[in-house]
């Protein structure tokens, strides 16, 4: 399907830079895990551009760190204004890994956007709405932590002719990242399919019109914790 395979290459990633993989301090311990955006010192300290920045040199603050990032680059904005997306990459991205994730992330939003016949460089309607279900921290050191973030996504286009209708897709990323400058920065970013819950028999997708109206209603929360 359309939107499953764009939903594939603009949200994943598959490596963005030569960073290393980060070690776990405990030999054999079991991965930890936690709702997104959740546990001690998970709360960042501040923004920069809008993004919650400055987390703690913890797992929990790891895990946070990815949430976000990840939450960061889920917006409509996201898709259609380059400089906001350079913007948030240069934010969230350790130095060596920017360039080469703002080459792939522009190569799909383009590809996203030509697909949807957005060419005005607004949102022109454009559904896009992400929300973290959980977090796995893989991996943990003080200089890199390895965090899955399983996440529900909403894209599409709500109109009768759209090649690609409003959908919902499930997602687990995995971010490798490294503590670098007082806090945490992505190196790599990859994406796969699910966990994807069964839809009940007796629930229908919502007409064009239904989810025009509720993308113009509410409000998506931006950032999680």
């Amino acid at each position: 399907m359309l939107v499953l395979g764009l939903s594939l290459i603009l949200f994943g990633g598959g490596g963005s830079g030569s960073d290393t993989n980060s070690s776990d301090t405990s030999a054999g311990s079991a991965p930890t895990s936690q709702p997104g955006g959740t546990g001690p010192g998970a709360k960042a300290k501040s923004t920069k551009d809008g993004i919650p920045v400055g987390y703690s040199q913890t797992k929990d603050g790891a895990a946070a760190a990815a949430v976000n990032y990840q939450m960061a680059r889920s917006s409509p904005g996201y898709f259609t204004d380059e400089a906001l997306r350079h913007q948030v990459l240069e934010t969230v991205m350790t130095g060596s890994a920017l360039s080469d994730q703002q080459a792939q992330d522009d190569e799909a939003a383009k590809g996203l956007l030509t697909s949807l016949g957005v060419t005005d460089g607004t949102d022109s309607g454009l559904v896009m709405r992400a929300a973290p279900l959980g977090t796995s921290v893989r991996s943990y050191s003080a200089d890199s932590a390895t965090v899955r973030v399983w996440m529900s996504e909403v894209v599409g286009l709500p109109t009768e002719k759209s090649q690609m209708p409003v959908s919902g897709t499930y997602s687990t990323y995995t971010l490798i990242l490294q503590w670098q400058d007082g806090d945490w920065k992505v190196a790599t970013i990859d994406q796969a399919d699910g966990p994807t819950p069964l839809v009940p028999p007796d629930q229908s997708a919502s007409d064009t019109d239904d989810m025009r109206e509720a993308n113009e209603e509410f409000g998506a929360p931006r950032y999680a914790g």
